[in-house]
């Protein structure tokens, strides 16, 4: 269903799932290095945020733009990228962005010796990319560069992190660790209307930080337009996923009346109405 204006209107909080709210939040130092820090479980002291928007070694060469890009007090490089609708070569992307961090790297001098500096793409998804049941439940899957036979780890200068928002569950009485409290605030921050109780020091800042009364008239404006924008491509994933559901589900019913199967178990099976089962019985018949 599309938003009404007052739907789309700013609640509390900040959206964190919009190009405003995420960017607003985490281009705050503190928040992005704890946030880092606890989720991928490095130790990073102090970043540099970088432009994000990168251009290939020629004009012509397709240019890439980052929601964030910094480097850290050891050289290492980080990706942050925030995806709402789904993209069916994310995969891809994520390869994409970090070949072009790992590009950067090389020196224009003649000599090197080709040493590289760590690089690690973050995607926090609001869509499920693994769907194979042995993960159903795994939230943050990290894709390393493995040697078939060997074993193990062939490199750890590239890394991919994908965070799939959707199989987080836990509700604010389940939180246990501070990935948990990230997670909760990164899926549910939208739509609180008041400060959740979550203990520390950093989620305190966060809230602060993300609050909407904090914007200057101007900024106002800006999310305002965002998230307009932002909530109609949710809405229009979500009707294409309303869209395939019932064209599935219809498909079965089909299937179940070919066999002769009692329309209150097909209604019950299906979750149709018994006029739509009529309907189609009729058009069988």
């Amino acid at each position: 269903m599309v938003k009404t204006e007052d739907e789309i209107l700013p609640s509390f909080y900040l959206d964190p799932l919009t190009d405003f709210g995420f960017k607003k939040i985490f281009l705050n130092k503190e928040l992005l290095i704890a946030f880092l820090n606890d989720l991928l479980c490095v130790h990073i002291k102090d970043i540099q945020y970088q432009p994000t928007e990168g251009l290939g070694d020629r004009a012509e060469y397709r240019r890439v733009i980052f929601d964030l890009f910094c480097t850290t007090e050891s050289g290492e490089y980080f990706i942050v990228e925030m995806q709402v609708g789904r993209q069916t070569f994310f995969a891809d992307r994520a390869l994409f962005y970090a070949s072009h961090a790992i590009r950067k790297q090389a020196p224009r001098k003649k000599y090197w010796n080709y040493e590289l500096k760590a690089v690690y793409v973050v995607a926090i998804l609001d869509f499920i990319t693994f769907k194979e049941e042995s993960v159903k439940n795994t939230v943050i899957e990290q894709v390393y560069l493995y040697r078939e036979h060997g074993g193990k780890q062939f490199s750890d200068k590239l890394n991919l992190i994908f965070i799939e928002l959707p199989k987080f569950t836990k509700q604010a009485n389940e939180l246990q660790t501070n990935t948990d409290k990230w997670l909760y605030l990164l899926k549910h921050l939208s739509t609180l209307e008041s400060p959740p109780y979550i203990e520390g020091n950093i989620f305190k800042r966060f809230l602060e930080v993300a609050q909407v009364r904090n914007l200057t008239p101007t900024e106002m404006e800006t999310y305002t337009r965002t998230l307009k924008r932002d909530y109609g491509v949710r809405d229009i994933v979500s009707y294409a996923k309303r869209e395939t559901r019932d064209e599935e589900r219809i498909q079965f019913a089909v299937k179940l009346l070919k066999r002769k199967t009692p329309v209150a178990e097909i209604v019950e099976l299906t979750e149709l109405t018994t006029a739509q089962i009529q309907d189609m019985l009729k058009n069988l018949q």
